[in-house]
């Protein structure tokens, strides 16, 4: 069987919830509404689930021009477009400083008290921009590096066999995943195909202390899996546990669940210490 697209997943906000598509545009900044607000503290510094792991029940559903974002601590608050603000303030991704929208203050109000801080939310506008890096000829929104994630479902079991804890897709939080592949396959990936639209895969994902938490319970594993796990089996030579492959789309176009993952070229992939 040819590798196969299973599942397509935005995160409108970072760090809340997944929403899974049947279907997406790929347009400048990655999959269509993916990550293009973030929430940010009072000094303009971007916060996600990492320390604030409410934001993982946070759901969004987008709406014709606007989206509604309810969590369970909360009533839902139905946010128009036309409620943003004109105003760009420069806010802090990583080490990237980027002028954002500000979203008014109906939704600093709501996510204020959600998380008991004050706190903003902000749009990737028309004017806003950030480069990815070694790649400035493409831009990416508020995700933490670059503008997709790609992981596949026989390398999520090939991770839960070596887990005293069953892991889920969604605690790796990818925007594609793929079927019908033997373990680790993508690390062997150079350039695929998919629906329309062609991407480049430019390194493999460094893991971090996110994927412990369960996004249910909002727990920390105790053992810290998988990534524990990940960094004994799946230490690259920059230090950082690996699992799944950074993507950059080459055009635009429209990508649907059940679509051929077309395999364009290849190279070496990154050899892990033995298991």
């Amino acid at each position: 069987m040819k590798p196969t697209l299973s599942q397509i997943s935005i995160y409108p906000i970072k760090s809340t919830a997944p929403l899974h598509l049947s279907r997406s545009a790929l347009t400048s900044t990655g999959l269509a509404f993916d990550r293009q607000f973030v929430i940010c503290d009072a000094d303009g510094k971007f916060i996600t689930a990492r320390t604030q792991p409410k934001l993982l029940r946070v759901q969004v559903a987008p709406l014709q021009n606007g989206m509604t974002i309810s969590a369970p601590e909360a009533s839902p608050l139905a946010l128009p477009f036309t409620s943003f603000e004109d105003q760009y303030d420069s806010i802090n991704i990583w080490k990237d400083q980027i002028d954002a929208v500000y979203c008014g203050e109906l939704a600093e109000q709501w996510f204020s008290q959600l998380l008991g801080l004050p706190c903003k939310l902000y749009y990737f506008g028309c004017r806003s921009t950030r480069p990815v890096a070694n790649h400035p000829e493409n831009q990416i929104a508020f995700a933490d590096g670059y503008p997709l994630l790609l992981t596949s479902t026989a390398s999520l079991a090939d991770l839960n066999q070596r887990c005293n804890s069953t892991v889920v897709m969604d605690q790796m939080r990818p925007n594609l995943v793929v079927e019908n592949t033997v373990p680790y396959a993508e690390d062997s990936w150079k350039r695929i195909k998919i629906g329309t639209v062609e991407f480049i895969i430019t390194k493999p994902c460094g893991r971090c202390i996110l994927t412990t938490t369960n996004p249910e319970t909002l727990e920390r594993n105790p053992d810290r899996e998988p990534l524990s796990v990940l960094k004994q089996h799946r230490k690259g030579n920059d230090g950082e546990a690996h699992f799944g492959q950074n993507l950059i789309a080459l055009n635009h176009g429209i990508i649907s669940r059940g679509d051929t993952v077309e395999i364009l070229a290849t190279c070496k992939p990154q050899v892990y210490p033995a298991t």
